[in-house]
């Protein structure tokens, strides 16, 4: 877990700043709390010394050396909110205060989350000033649009809590995946019988977007094609939408190329009803339903692979998971069958047997589908990328 310096300066915005605190703990990082002299005059100090655990501070009175002290501590440096006229002075080298000066003494990763009215925040000279911090490597955590405090509808709000946290976990992540393009499946197809009956499965995606997450973290550029799902999808990832087999095979065809890796997480229907019925079915007292196969997704991936690497995901039965598994990996031409028992389906916590190409295996325990796919993200690395493990974090 990383040491995160948390600046605040004066937004009306700043009451998010205490729920992002609470969850920075919960997740178990440390925070240390930085504010600029007029943020206090919408929340105190003794606030953010009750939340984080820590002291807060505004200016000097401990330690004169505090601007230099507190940077070096810290992993990550975030400063949400951050109003247009902190990040205008930090932009231009100005130190007028304790958090602007950390800002100008911090050597690591800095993040600006900008919080304002969308005049000021559009406003050209802002605009340059955002500019001048992104060319010099500063994160810009960019705020969204809707109804701003003053009535005015535009982009100005403070980023989500959601986000936020997703940036921070970005930001304490090596990135030995940068420029490299990774196409996932997620989540459930759906095959319809008619206008509001369809065939799908018990899928809510959470495996495949969590590894959207992780990989993202790691540096990757990341698209989602994503069925029905039924939790939160992942910030800054581009996510299609699909509805059924053939939609999502379709859509893979046409991202294929685009991808270094492809993981195909996304519980696909193996049948789809013979016919639609253009309207709703009346109730009988039997109904048969004709079926027929659905492309089988990943089998035609593992035909045109190459040089791609592959990943398939089965769900199976405890007593046959190794031996369906291992046929699957064959069969279909892949790098890694992630093996999955009956039982994960839906769960929260994560369990599966790793199959690898070159006939090795290894089982993979998480109390979550986030940690077992940060687990996996590794093992990706590691095994099929060749790529060093020595600067990863410990999930």
């Amino acid at each position: 877990m990383g040491k995160i310096l948390l600046g605040i300066s004066s937004s009306i915005a700043i009451y998010k700043a205490c729920e992002l605190v609470r969850e920075l703990k919960k997740t178990g990082h440390e925070v240390k709390v930085v504010m600029t002299p007029f943020s206090e005059r919408f929340i105190s100090r003794l606030t953010f010394h009750t939340l984080s655990g820590n002291k807060a501070y505004v200016d000097w009175e401990d330690d004169p050396l505090l601007h230099i002290n507190l940077p070096r501590w810290s992993d990550l440096f975030l400063i949400a909110p951050c109003s247009i006229n902190t990040l205008s002075k930090i932009a231009m080298g100005i130190g007028d205060n304790l958090l602007t000066t950390c800002a100008l003494s911090h050597k690591g990763l800095l993040m600006l989350a900008p919080a304002g009215n969308v005049e000021m925040y559009k406003n050209p000279v802002a605009q340059e000033h955002l500019q001048k911090l992104k060319e010099r490597g500063v994160i810009i955590v960019e705020p969204e649009e809707g109804k701003l405090v003053c009535e005015e509808e535009g982009q100005g709000k403070l980023a989500s809590i959601k986000r936020l946290l997703d940036w921070v976990e970005w930001g304490l992540r090596p990135k030995p995946l940068k420029g490299y393009r990774v196409l996932i499946t997620a989540g459930a197809t759906r095959e319809f019988i008619d206008k509001v009956r369809f065939i799908s499965n018990l899928s809510t995606g959470l495996m495949g977007l969590s590894l959207a997450r992780v990989l993202r973290w790691y540096g990757a550029e990341v698209k989602v094609i994503a069925g029905y799902t039924s939790v939160e999808e992942p910030p800054e990832v581009e996510i299609h939408k699909v509805v059924s087999a053939q939609d999502m095979y379709q859509k893979v065809l046409e991202l294929f190329d685009w991808a270094h890796m492809v993981i195909m997480n996304s519980a696909v229907s193996d049948y789809k009803p013979a016919s639609f019925y253009e309207g709703k079915l009346k109730k009988q007292e039997s109904l048969t339903l004709h079926l027929v196969k659905n492309p089988d997704i990943l089998s035609e991936l593992g035909k045109i692979k190459k040089d791609k690497i592959l990943v398939g995901f089965a769900l199976e039965e405890e007593e046959r998971l190794l031996q369906e598994g291992l046929r699957k990996l064959k069969e279909k031409n892949l790098d890694l069958l992630v093996a999955n028992p009956l039982q994960m389906m839906g769960s929260e916590e994560y369990r599966a047997v790793l199959l690898f190409k070159d006939n090795t295996k290894e089982e993979l325990y998480a109390s979550s589908k986030l940690l077992g796919a940060e687990l996996l993200v590794k093992k990706l690395l590691e095994k099929l990328l060749k790529l060093p493990l020595q600067s990863l974090p410990r999930a």
